[in-house]
């Protein structure tokens, strides 16, 4: 029991920690998203624009106008509002499952509840990654008109490969049975401690 406390405060405290960097990080970052999509959609342009296609860069010759950019801006704003603040969400939900692991008591009553919604947190964060994954390779594609960069005469088509990492609902699963677990083992000592 002493080295669950013992870990449990660590994760608490590094949690803590993670908490306000992220949620530093996404208000710098909306910040300055913010800033350039209000300020910077102006008659400007950009020169040597350089993109990144899976394992390959590419330095783009030209100008691009500023607001040409402004929807691919845009989504990036709505990314880093929603993952800022399901992380920093989830990051709480993780703080009080392991707070009172901390106090010595992993099967208090509200750990259950917030693996529950951990699981949930878990699933939304990942249907949400991927419609803003979608969303942003298709503005993304229209921005810089990805078949335009490729010669027509040696390219015959050009097409995004849709999102499929299912991952967190195996997640989500495995966060319910574990929720189920600590339910029962919650039963168990209250039961014991009304036999106390």
């Amino acid at each position: 029991m002493e080295k669950i406390i013992k870990t449990s405060k660590i994760i608490v405290t590094v949690l803590k920690v993670f908490f306000w960097v992220i949620a530093a990080v996404s208000i710098v970052a909306l910040a300055a998203t913010a800033v350039v999509l209000i300020f910077g959609g102006g008659a400007g342009a950009i020169e040597g624009l350089s993109i990144t296609l899976g394992d390959y860069s590419l330095l783009l010759k030209g100008e691009y106008p500023l607001q040409r950019f402004a929807p691919l801006l845009g989504i990036t704003l709505a990314n880093v509002a929603v993952f800022g603040a399901l992380s920093c969400y989830m990051i709480r939900t993780l703080r009080a499952i392991f707070e009172p692991m901390s106090h010595g008591k992993p099967f208090s009553t509200n750990v259950s509840g917030a693996l529950k919604k951990l699981s949930y947190a878990v699933l939304i964060f990942g249907i949400v990654r991927i419609a803003m994954q979608t969303a942003t390779n298709y503005l993304f594609f229209d921005a810089f008109d990805i078949p335009s960069l490729f010669a027509a005469d040696k390219v015959a088509s050009c097409s995004i490969a849709e999102v499929s990492d299912i991952s967190f609902i195996l997640w989500f699963i495995l966060l319910r049975l574990i929720s189920h677990v600590f339910k029962y083992g919650e039963t168990l000592q209250q039961l014991s401690d009304e036999t106390l």
